[in-house]
């Protein structure tokens, strides 16, 4: 069909675009229409910002309806439409737009699905989702006879292509084919409505420095989901700025005590309403949320199976390692009288984020080790494991299990630490993905890891665990770029690769290692979780689906860290390193998903020797062409960073 749509502002004369549609067959999950403006004329003071503007749809009978935002359904349908019509006059040429509707009837999974399932495809200028949460599409196939008014008012989103592409057919079959690509099965479910989940949140960082609570919030919001959160007295979510991220604020007391579960319980009964799941993410707090859980009739996974993953020494010594758990003032006496597995790792039984973790290889560096492991344990308890160091390589690997079964895992090869040349952080440096690590190797740790999964009673959930291959065929080595990469190892081990697992986090990778794998995978960690915690099956399952045709591209994470000498106070004086490179080296933009700077000048940040964090940023950067590529691209970043200390 060929219509007009004419914009006229107050005063002014007219603008006018044609504009053609056509229906794509109707693919399992999803229909589309492929929309082309081309414009006719357009006045000298033509502006679609003003303030007056009227929007007329023209048909070929040349008899004019005059739209309003309501007629396009959701208010951002309209902006787009504009948008759009915007782009094609700056440009000269014609400009194609692609609108997607479910096939089926039911409420939508999740309202930004179309947006979060097409990241960082190069084709793409933009893709904005026109649906609500839990809104309930009709399923009704779109004809030839299909209204334009229609098209917009039923679809869950658009999509524009980028101007760079003139020749539109064979750029919308390719986007056609990657929509089949991506989008998961089904996009609706029937009967979906509004739940509400407890939220136990330990976290302070505020959303622009850093953390995972926009990627959660906001997954619980195009879900559907209410969250009534539980934090301490003047969290920052118990204000206004975030209100609209919660349904309720119930202030709480923390803490490790016996009664911490009962306070827990406590708050859920004197919210008062009902509620369908109570969560954390925070794996210092998952034995006492268990236990509550159980009281309050929640679902949740066995208390006994959080208490040995959330404790590094039971961890250890459920896998079968000789292993010991000691103070600090305790360990000189084990390394004189027991016989330690040299070289060793020490670690708080219930550290996070690799803070105090040290490696020693003999009596008189654990003794040097001892007094900076004292000076911080106030932040991850008195107790540290003392086990066997696994030089093998080490890996992040996933698992979201729901009912016993693996519905989703990948892995990614994790640089190696500062501390293995000798530095003192064990802190992560780069996560690469997909994994390249040999595929017998792969199914060593994925039979290993799952089976410990299901010995420890967990049945449902999101597992992110870190693990090294021992007796591995392949080692790190560096190229000339700066960049590490997994070769075959010099010098063969007898025994066969086996799973030297380090931890297992009953929770989602932090922020922009959950980031990375949404992007590459098409898989959203925030909304597999909140789906377990409700036993939503069928949301369940639609999220776990990763792209039909496996990852899109290579990616890595970078955690970049501060580095200053002792002598300097360690005081922020850079700005947004990363946005900064990103301006200035565009060469190197184009390859960057996602970027933070968590320091704002002036910020103090300890020095990398007392065993705190000191990560200051991160990027994910990706290639299509080649891993090699990705991890040049990676080390590129690091030498361009501008960053300064005081």
């Amino acid at each position: 069909m060929a219509y007009k749509v004419i914009a006229k502002p107050v005063g002014g004369s007219e603008a006018s675009w044609k504009v053609s549609w056509k229906i794509v067959d109707r693919k399992e999950s999803f229909q589309s229409a492929d929309i082309v403006f081309e414009q006719n004329s357009a006045g000298i003071d033509f502006a679609l910002c003003d303030a007056g503007l009227r929007v007329f749809l023209e048909a070929p009978d040349r008899s004019r309806s005059e739209l309003q935002p309501a007629d396009l359904g959701h208010p951002k349908a309209f902006q787009f439409l504009l948008d759009t019509l915007q782009a094609t006059a700056s440009t000269g040429h014609s400009r194609a737009i692609k609108l997607v509707t479910p096939s089926a009837k039911g409420n939508i999974i999740r309202a930004d699905i179309l947006p979060q399932r097409m990241q960082d495809l190069e084709y793409i200028e933009q893709t904005t989702t026109f649906a609500q949460p839990l809104q309930l599409f009709d399923g009704h196939e779109w004809t030839a006879s299909t209204a334009f008014v229609t098209l917009f008012k039923t679809s869950a989103g658009a999509i524009r292509l980028h101007d760079t592409y003139t020749i539109i057919d064979p750029a919308l079959q390719v986007l056609e084919s990657e929509l089949h690509n991506r989008l998961p099965t089904p996009l609706v479910v029937p009967g979906l409505r509004r739940r509400t989940i407890v939220f136990l949140e330990g976290s302070e960082v505020l959303p622009n420095r850093g953390g995972c609570a926009a990627r959660f919030y906001g997954a619980a919001e195009s879900m559907g989901i209410d969250l009534v959160v539980l934090a301490v007295e003047g969290h920052w979510l118990q204000g206004s700025e975030y209100a609209h991220w919660r349904k309720a604020f119930i202030p709480i007391e923390f803490g490790f005590d016996a009664d911490f579960p009962s306070r827990i319980v406590a708050a859920v009964r004197q919210y008062g309403e009902p509620v369908d799941g109570i969560l954390t993410i925070f794996d210092s707090y998952q034995i006492a949320l268990s236990i509550a859980a159980g009281e309050l009739g929640l679902p949740t996974e066995p208390t006994s199976a959080y208490e040995v993953a959330t404790d590094k020494y039971k961890m250890s010594a459920f896998e079968g390692r000789k292993s010991f758990v000691a103070t600090t003032a305790e360990m000189m006496k084990i390394a004189q009288t027991e016989d330690l597995p040299w070289p060793i790792i020490v670690k708080p039984c219930r550290g996070f984020a690799s803070e105090l973790v040290v490696k020693v290889d003999n009596i008189e560096q654990l003794a040097a080790a001892v007094d900076r492991m004292d000076s911080e344990s106030e932040r991850h308890g008195s107790k540290f494991v003392m086990e066997h160091y696994c030089d093998g390589p080490e890996v992040d690997i996933n698992f979201v299990m729901y009912d016993g079964q693996i519905l989703f895992h990948e892995i990614g090869d994790e640089d190696p630490k500062s501390a293995e040349d000798g530095s003192d952080s064990f802190h992560e440096r780069d996560c690469c993905s997909p994994t390249e690590l040999p595929k017998i190797e792969q199914e060593v740790l994925y039979d290993s890891i799952t089976k410990t999964l299901t010995k420890l009673g967990f049945r449902n959930g999101l597992y992110h665990c870190e693990a090294r291959v021992a007796d591995s065929t392949v080692e790190w080595r560096r190229t000339e770029s700066g960049a590490q990469e997994l070769v075959p190892r010099s010098a063969h081990s007898s025994r066969s690769p086996s799973s030297f697992l380090i931890e297992i986090n009953p929770r989602p990778p932090g922020c922009n290692s959950s980031d990375i794998i949404e992007t590459t995978w098409g898989v959203d960690y925030w909304s597999v979780l909140l789906a377990i915690r409700l036993r939503d099956s069928e949301r369940v399952h639609a999220f776990s689906q990763p792209y039909r045709k496996g990852a899109q591209y290579f990616a890595d994470m970078l955690f970049i860290s501060a580095v200053f000498d002792k002598s300097k106070k360690g005081i922020w004086e850079s700005g947004e390193v990363t946005a900064e490179l990103a301006q200035r080296r565009p060469d190197i933009a184009r390859h960057i998903s996602k970027h933070l700077t968590f320091m704002e000048k002036g910020d103090r940040i300890p020095h990398p020797s007392t065993g705190v964090n000191t990560f200051v940023a991160y990027l994910n950067v990706f290639s299509r062409t080649s891993r090699a590529h990705v991890l040049d691209i990676a080390a590129a970043v690091r030498r361009e960073l501008k960053i300064e200390y005081s």
